[in-house]
């Protein structure tokens, strides 16, 4: 394509124009019009009026092609008081194709508007003219409109020899106005509250825009008593810009922008109708005649005494089973293609509807919830109300006649899978999706079997080595001995994970979870497959295990001694020391490592960060091979004392214990160690060398330094 070559349209011969016309294959379009330019022509205002028309008429045109709706901004919201709108910086595109733009954020005084009310009758969205209503009730939509109108006045020279100069404005000035139009519904002496509910099922069930002009870009619903606003309702008519694409081709589906609206609408609704009701539960046919196909629940809307709801109509059938979280946007997403559910239709068409109620788990606990819920992840919600046989006559009672439900059994609180659903239940943040009605078969015999193409034996192999390897291995046969098969096998499988086969402190910490698992359930026998689940599923949730991984980067995972890991894997307890470290700074950190974890021989952590003194001490010390933990007897060396911690509040946290105001905590003195109880444990036989070198950490007592003399006196 040649730009410079001007339009790339096919000029027709003048001598053919009749004949396209006469045979109907030329189609003219009397808004595009532009005059035609050459040498000699006498130009007039109106030749050039029409040349700006014309783009006018295009730009307008294109704009159609994209669409119409909010494109940015333009958020509707109350301002400080009861009369007072805020409108955020924006723009959009009517249905007409006009742009409309606020370049700044604006305040609107809703009881001085007499210019949107001069205008609403100028652009004929009202009968008169009529003064600002001070007392204006009822709802009305806030739009933009584009206008423009002449300033900037110059003077005009005469067109005739006889003429007299004028002065005519000189600019053509384009501008957004801010109008309110009047909804017309068909209940303007009811309740504003109600009127919102059934205005939503026009919108989006119905599909009636109640006349709204094409000129005009709604922004917001206003519900107005006394000139004062009592809601705001954007999702009501906002549309986003070319959100009206998705929708399903030829199957008479409403856009998906439509229905979008509609999910959105209900959660707003539904906020301003739990504020108004104070959370007490409430059937949803009392403020929304109908619901979206997918939408979030009140709280409490499950009666978890007896598993049944009043929210929806009796008719529904209402199920109730759990989702993983991360799969639940998916779900609601897939569920937006399905139709609204009309809760105006008659009792036969809700009689086939189905909706389900999804309580969203987190990902890591997924497989101990199922595995409480004992595999059976479905559950059905009785209505509170069946038949609803209080509300019909005798003869509509005997017309419409049918076998109820079978009442579901009482619910068992010592039953620990009743005891989970009831939990779910009060999850406040439940959904509820429409169901399809598609026909499956499901006679399939047998029972599930979890089925993988790993090697378990290689796993289990790999596994055992590595415990082996970091001294655990007792500590790892001594659980199993108290747990089931199925949870034997779920602990191999947790501990072979990438996240604890990396790091040598997690997996200590995860048999020290288990042990107090067990612990814990003592009196009921063998610790079982769920609860280690749940023990897997506090493992593995965000930021669990951080503080000892930090402590690992400092030190080396491949440093760390093995009997810091056989005191992690004896309990919990390492729970408060992954605490602290989470949080510690790196100087912190170090500290932690000193004080908590023992070193592998021959391993220094650089105690530079410490502000404590290592104290030098020229006695014969008992020097502790901590591989094989026998006392052997040393030469004189010098012994490097542990450093204790300075952070007080650092030591509180490790301690577990609360630093109350104004006490204050001081590093712990080191025991005092004489050389004769020192002498006293050494064996009476004792190798004849001894190592050249002391280890740089030893857990043997430090001795002062004031009792050498003392020491030495007493050995002569």
């Amino acid at each position: 394509m040649i730009l410079t070559n001007g339009t790339a349209r096919e000029q027709i011969d003048s001598s053919n124009v009749a004949e396209l016309r006469r045979a109907g294959v030329l189609i003219e379009d009397a808004r595009r019009e532009r005059p035609r330019y050459f040498d000699g022509r006498f130009l007039a205002a109106r030749d050039l009026i029409r040349d700006q028309q014309y783009f006018l008429t295009r730009e307008a045109d294109l704009g159609r092609a994209a669409g119409s709706g909010v494109a940015a901004g333009l958020f509707v919201d109350e301002g400080g008081n009861g009369q007072t709108l805020k409108v955020t910086a924006g723009h959009g595109v009517t249905p007409a194709g006009e742009l409309v733009l606020l370049p700044r954020p604006l305040d609107v005084q809703l009881a001085n508007i007499p210019v949107a009310e001069q205008l609403s009758a100028r652009f004929g969205l009202s009968r008169q003219p009529a003064p600002p209503l001070r007392s204006r009730t009822g709802l009305f939509v806030l739009a933009l409109r584009p206008v423009e109108f002449t300033a900037n006045p110059i003077g005009a020279y005469p067109t005739s020899i006889t003429g007299q100069r004028t002065v005519e404005d000189g600019d053509v000035i384009e501008a957004t106005a801010i109008v309110l139009v009047p909804w017309q519904d068909d209940g303007a002496a009811d309740a504003l509250d109600a009127r919102r509910g059934r205005v939503a099922r026009n919108v989006f069930v119905s599909g009636k825009d109640e006349g709204l002009s094409a000129n005009v870009l709604p922004l917001a619903m206003l519900a107005l008593q006394n000139n004062t606003i009592v809601w705001i309702d954007e999702a009501m008519v906002r549309r986003e810009l070319g959100a009206d694409r998705g929708d399903l081709p030829g199957l008479g589906f409403a856009p998906r922008a439509l229905r979008l609206a509609h999910l959105m609408q209900y959660q707003e609704h539904l906020r301003y109708v739990v504020s108004k009701s104070n959370n007490r539960p409430f059937p949803a046919g009392a403020h929304f005649p109908a619901l979206p196909s997918a939408g979030p629940l009140p709280k409490g809307v499950i009666n978890v005494a007896d598993f049944t709801q009043n929210f929806f109509p009796a008719e529904i059938d209402v199920d109730f089973t759990i989702v993983p979280e991360d799969e639940l946007p998916a779900l609601i997403e897939e569920a937006l293609a399905l139709q609204p559910i009309d809760l105006t239709v008659p009792v036969e068409t809700l009689d086939s509807t189905a909706v389900m109620i999804l309580a969203p788990v987190p990902r890591h606990q997924w497989r101990a919830v199922e595995q409480k819920l004992k595999s059976v992840v479905v559950r059905t919600i009785k209505p509170a109300a069946p038949n609803l046989l209080a509300q019909r006559k005798p003869l509509e009672v005997l017309q419409r006649l049918r076998i109820p439900r079978p009442a579901l059994g009482t619910l068992d609180t010592s039953n620990p899978v009743d005891a989970e659903w009831q939990r779910l239940a009060g999850l406040p943040s439940l959904w509820f999706v429409r169901r399809r009605h598609v026909a499956y078969r499901d006679d399939y015999t047998g029972a599930w079997k979890q089925v993988t193409g790993i090697d378990e034996r290689a796993t289990e192999e790999v596994l055992r080595s590595r415990l082996t390897s970091l001294g655990l291995d007792r500590n790892f046969d001594a659980m199993l001995k108290n747990t089931t098969p199925a949870a034997a096998a779920t602990i191999t499988s947790l501990l072979a994970s990438t996240k604890f086969s990396e790091s040598p402190a997690l997996t200590a910490a995860a048999i020290g979870s288990l042990n107090s698992a067990v612990k814990a359930n003592a009196e009921a026998g063998k610790l079982d497959e769920a609860s280690v689940l749940q023990v897997a599923s506090d493992l593995n949730a965000p930021g669990t295990g951080d503080g000892l991984q930090k402590v690992e980067q400092v030190v080396g995972s491949d440093k760390v001694a093995n009997e810091s890991l056989q005191e992690i894997a004896r309990n919990d307890e390492w729970k408060k020391t992954d605490a602290a470290a989470s949080l510690a700074t790196k100087e912190e950190i170090r500290e932690i490592a000193i004080e908590k974890i023992k070193l592998k021989p021959g391993v220094v952590i650089d105690t530079k960060p410490v502000d404590t003194k290592p104290v030098v001490n020229d006695v014969k010390p008992v020097v502790t091979d901590t591989r094989i933990g026998t006392p052997v007897a040393g030469t004189p060396t010098k012994v490097i004392a542990s450093p204790v911690l300075t952070n007080p509040a650092l030591r509180t946290k490790l301690d577990g214990g609360v630093l109350k105001p104004g006490v204050v905590v001081t590093p712990k003195a080191a025991p005092k160690v004489t050389a004769r109880k020192t002498a006293a444990r050494t064996p009476a036989k004792a190798p004849a060398k001894a190592p050249a070198k002391a280890p740089a950490q030893t857990s043997t007592p430090k001795a002062p330094a004031t009792k050498k003399a003392t020491t030495a006196t007493r050995k002569k």
